[in-house]
């Protein structure tokens, strides 16, 4: 089937799931030869400059699990 032909939204989950995994696994190998496209590196950066800016205000694990179990009791 070609992929432009495929309907995904008529797929169940566990089909898509399928899908996704065998798209992974097509691609796997030829990342590793050709490495990750620039804009996968752009989004990278992008994304680990928006984690230092976040990095100042997190809260460690423990705190985070407390405040959720008070708001839950």
């Amino acid at each position: 089937m070609v992929a432009d032909q495929m309907d995904i939204s008529q797929m169940n989950i566990a089909q898509r799931l399928r899908l996704m995994e065998r798209l992974w696994c097509s691609m796997s190998g030829e990342l590793e030869k050709q490495g990750p496209p620039a804009w996968h590196d752009e989004e990278l950066a992008s994304r680990s400059g928006e984690w230092m800016m976040w990095d100042s205000v997190s809260e460690d694990w423990h705190s985070v699990c407390g405040k959720l179990k008070r708001n839950l009791e």
